[in-house]
């Protein structure tokens, strides 16, 4: 309404306060690399970003545990086959899903990569890691899981990180 009534008062070209909008509200991701996919955010998704490689199925499997614990569901990339580029896999799972877990152990450049685009969508990053050493400086601000891949260790990982994503799952 006084927008309005300024607009008549006063020539649409003076400068006038306006309400002001977020920074949020300007930033506008336009992906010119990727597909943005046609489905919407799950918020029952949880993407997990971590190596392709056996090591890795437990950690998985604890990961899904503690999603499921709290009525979410775990995916990651390497069980999609949408599109021939895998990579465009990868961004669809992050882009649609509201919490991705990035597993820093090895320090792979993947996670890391993969992590930033989560930051870039505005997704909830949830970090995991064997090793401190393996939280790269620019992270180590970020609260982080560290776990041991072993039988007790998975089974904490999973006690610790299902409550961080209920948390987050009601955000």
């Amino acid at each position: 309404m006084i927008d309005g009534l300024l607009r008549t008062q006063i020539s649409p070209q003076a400068p006038y306060s306006r309400l002001k909008r977020s920074p949020r509200d300007a930033i506008q991701v336009r992906p010119q690399f990727f597909e943005v996919p046609d489905q919407p955010i799950d918020r029952k998704l949880v993407a997990v970003m971590m190596p392709f490689s056996p090591p890795f199925h437990r950690v998985y499997g604890a990961i899904h545990n503690a999603a499921q614990n709290v009525g979410l569901h775990a995916q990651k990339a390497d069980d999609i086959w949408n599109h021939s580029v895998l990579i465009q896999d990868i961004f669809g799972l992050i882009y649609r899903s509201h919490i991705v877990v990035c597993d820093f152990t090895g320090k792979n450049p993947n996670v890391f990569y993969e992590a930033g685009i989560a930051h870039m969508l505005g997704r909830h990053v949830v970090p995991i890691t064997q090793s401190h050493e393996d939280v790269p400086f620019d992270l180590r601000h970020h609260r982080y899981i560290p776990y041991l891949n072993n039988g007790e260790g998975l089974a904490g990982l999973t006690a610790q990180l299902a409550p961080r994503l209920a948390t987050l799952a009601g955000s």
